[in-house]
């Protein structure tokens, strides 16, 4: 699958909806391609108390229902299919399943299909160097 497609099955699974006043979900949509080949589709869930989750970590949920931990690319949209960085913490979660996602690729934009590794999105890591 292009990064082109991937964006048009992103866009394609946001479902926008207000659940209740405290509630929502489906503003954001991700699809993200495990280091299986495999797809994986998310879309965030937003509580009125803080808690829910991103889009991102929705899709990473199913990959690694499925086994795998390690992500190739990923690309994520807003409502009305602006690309969108994952956030610091989908940024450090995605570090740490697997050391090899530090290569996972991010479509920042569309034009040229440009992307940014996570490496580049996270450049510093928050342990202390051992040894």
């Amino acid at each position: 699958m292009t990064y082109r497609e991937m964006y048009a099955l992103a866009v394609k699974n946001l479902a926008p909806r207000e659940h209740s006043e405290f509630f929502s979900s489906g503003y954001v949509s991700a699809v993200l391609e495990g280091a299986n080949g495999k797809y994986y589709c998310g879309l965030n869930i937003d509580l009125a108390c803080g808690l829910g989750f991103c889009a991102e970590r929705s899709a990473a949920a199913a990959m690694i229902a499925d086994g795998e931990t390690s992500v190739r690319r990923v690309v994520c949209v807003g409502e009305k299919g602006d690309l969108m960085t994952p956030c610091g913490s989908c940024r450090e979660f995605f570090r740490l399943l697997s050391p090899a996602n530090l290569q996972t690729r991010f479509l920042v934009g569309l034009e040229g299909e440009k992307t940014l590794s996570l490496a580049e999105l996270l450049p510093l890591p928050w342990e202390r160097e051992r040894g």
